[in-house]
Formats: structure tokens, sequence, C-alpha cells
């Protein structure tokens, strides 16, 4: 009797995971990945914010790519540093006389605001911002030409207060990357588009995200968001909780990210997962029934009925190639002999990170360690 009962519920989980699976291919097969849009006469004057750290190998083309929009209203670049001897500092003053004709400013954000180095610079830069549209944006993000004048038309309308994008991650293709990018390139997005078929989003992704100017300063703009860790998702849950929409874009940006060992790729999506813990604690922990590869391996261990060999080998396979189609739709390719084994390795990767996520609080984020709490909100660590 009592294994009866483990055979059911352990085919149960599994079959919850499959059929997630399957909703979630199922919903991005309507949804428009990168649809440019037929009418964008609305361009009105804006700022766009690149809080900088550091110079990668990437860093100078992607903020080129912002300084090339194919855009007739007046843009205003902000681009803010937070110490006078960081490397990246020459080559933004250099941005200015190679690019004359634009409005750019470069700003050296001294005071400490706050926790959040990021939100800190925000603060600062926000003093010099113009126009009725800001736009955040990482330093790691590249921005096609057509880009900006697409991302502002929802804000036409006057109840939409934030455009955000999907984002994919591109670079260096190591063990430790292909891991995080299947994580993203795969999961990730398939999850943010099946989340907005539950109910309308309520927060932003932050890699890159359009508000209106004004209302977001009614909202209290930048300043209560220098000791919270996901600014982001609470520039995002605060307009929708005054009343305004959050929509997604049908555009995706491309994330350029340096190569990463195994330990900050580690650090990075274990604070990712303490970060979504903490803000969305139960839909954070209901999460793990759509991980298909860990049920359907607890099953086949723990089980004992013939049928489940050959529902555990179909629910595999399925999730191999929903993933290959997944990444094919999102990045435009997959090498399928080098990477089909990673989707199950990351499926227990996952599992893991979920687990840790439990764990603890502390948190690692530029080289500092913090400790966060309900709502999301750093304090420092002691460790």
């Amino acid at each position: 009797m009592v294994f009866d009962l483990l055979e059911l519920i352990l085919g149960s989980l599994c079959s919850t995971s499959f059929a997630i699976l399957i909703w979630q291919w199922a919903g991005i097969l309507i949804f428009p990945l990168d649809k440019c849009l037929s009418e964008t006469s609305f361009q009105p004057e804006l700022t766009v914010f690149k809080p900088v750290k550091g110079l990668e190998d990437q860093t100078l083309e992607c903020l080129v790519s912002w300084l090339r929009q194919d855009y007739k209203g007046k843009i205003r670049y902000l681009f803010g540093v937070a110490e006078e001897d960081d490397p990246v500092l020459p080559h933004l003053r250099a941005l200015i006389k190679q690019f004359p004709h634009l409005d750019i400013q470069v700003i050296v954000c001294r005071e400490n605001r706050g926790l959040n180095q990021k939100v800190s610079n925000l603060i600062q830069m926000s003093f010099y911002a113009t126009g009725m549209v800001w736009i955040i944006s990482d330093a790691d993000i590249y921005a096609e030409p057509y880009l900006v004048r697409n991302l502002v038309q929802p804000l036409r309308d006057s109840s939409v207060g934030a455009v955000h994008c999907l984002y994919r991650l591109t670079g260096p293709q190591g063990f430790a990357d292909a891991l995080e990018r299947i994580g993203n390139n795969v999961d990730f997005w398939s999850q943010v588009i099946q989340s907005r078929q539950i109910a309308e989003l309520d927060y932003c992704l932050g890699a890159t995200m359009a508000v209106n100017a004004d209302f977001f300063r009614k909202t209290g703009g930048f300043e209560p968001l220098g000791n919270l860790l996901a600014d982001d998702y609470h520039i995002g849950h605060r307009i929708h909780r005054f009343g305004k929409k959050v929509i997604l874009s049908h555009l995706v940006v491309e994330s350029r990210i340096p190569k990463s060992s195994f330990r900050q790729v580690w650090a990075h999506q274990l604070r990712w997962a303490r970060t979504i813990r903490f803000e969305r604690p139960v839909s954070y922990a209901l999460s793990i029934l759509s991980n298909s590869t860990l049920w359907s391996l607890i099953w086949l261990l723990f089980g004992e009925s013939t049928e489940r060999f050959y529902c555990v080998a179909l629910v595999l396979i399925v999730r191999l190639f929903i993933s290959i189609d997944l990444q094919r739709r999102f990045t435009g390719g997959w090498s399928f002999l080098r990477y089909a084994g990673m989707i199950w390795l990351r499926d227990l990767f996952q599992f893991f990170l979920w687990g840790m996520a439990f764990a603890g609080s502390q948190v690692v984020w530029r080289g500092k360690k913090f400790r966060v709490s309900h709502g999301g909100v750093l304090t420092p660590s002691n460790e």
C-alpha cells in the first residue's frame, strides 16, 4: 500500500512537471520575439542611464551601440561611475570626443546613496536627466539601431508606466558559462512568458527598461531603492502598484557577458535565486515542480512500475527537444552535440540552487558580501 502511494505521488509529480514543460513551450509559440513595430512615430525626448563599473572586452562596443540609435528625438546619454580610478572612465570621456554631435555626460557618483551601488549611481545620475522617458540599461547590453524607437512606443499610452525587455546571454562558452546560458536562454525567458499568461506582469527585468519619467518620479524615483537588491523588480512593482501597466516588449536585447569560472557562476546564480526567494517566496518554492528532469530521475530511482521507464524516457527526450527549440527561437542557433547533455545537468544544478536559496541569506555582489531579508532589503554581512 505504501509503495503504491509512493508510486502514485512520484508519477504525479513527474506528470505535473511534464505538463508545465508543455505549457511553457506552447506559450512561447505565440509570443512574437524580436518583432519590430510598423508604427514608430512616437519619439519623445529621453535620457539613457548607463551605470558602468570596470572595463570588460565588450563594454565599449556595447556602449557605442547605444550611441548609434536610429532615433529622431533628442537623447541625453548619462554614463555614471562610482570611482575616479575606474579604468572605464577615460574611455567614457573619449566617447564625448568621438561623438561630439550627441548629448553625452560622464558623471562620477562620489556619494554613497545606499548599499546598492548601481542605484546609488542612478540616484546621482538622475539629477542630470531630462525628457519624458527614462531608459535604464546595464553596461553589457548591446542595442540594435532600432531598439530605442521600438522600445518607447508603448509609453505613448498614458496607462503604461514601464516597458522592459527579455535578454539573451552571449559571449564565451565554457562549461560554467553554458550552465548559465541554458538557465537564461532556455528556461528563464519561457518562464517569464508563462507568468505573463497567468497574470499581468508587476515587475521589470533590469537589462533594459523604459519608464514614464514623470510618473516614475511620483512613485519616489530611485531614492527608495538604495538598499534593495532587486532594483529592477521594485521599479516595475511600484509602477504597477501605483496603477500603471508594465509591458514586456517583443524585442530581445543581447547581454554580452565575459567568461566566468564555475565559482563566479554559482555566486551569481545563488544571488539571483535568493533574491527571487525573498521577493516572491511562494512562487519560488513552487517552482521546483517545473523541474522535469529531477522528478523523472526520482521516479526512476524510487518507483517500481515497469511503465515508469517509458514515461521517464519520454519526459527526458521531450525536455531535450523542447529546450533545443527554445534555444533556437531565442538565440537563432543551437549546438546539439555540445550541449545536449547539459540540459539535464542544468536541471540538477538548478535543484541544488533551489535548495541553497532556502539555506541562507548571504549573497555576494560585486565582490562584497551582504545579507538579504524579506522584501529584498540588503544589510552588510559580518562574515
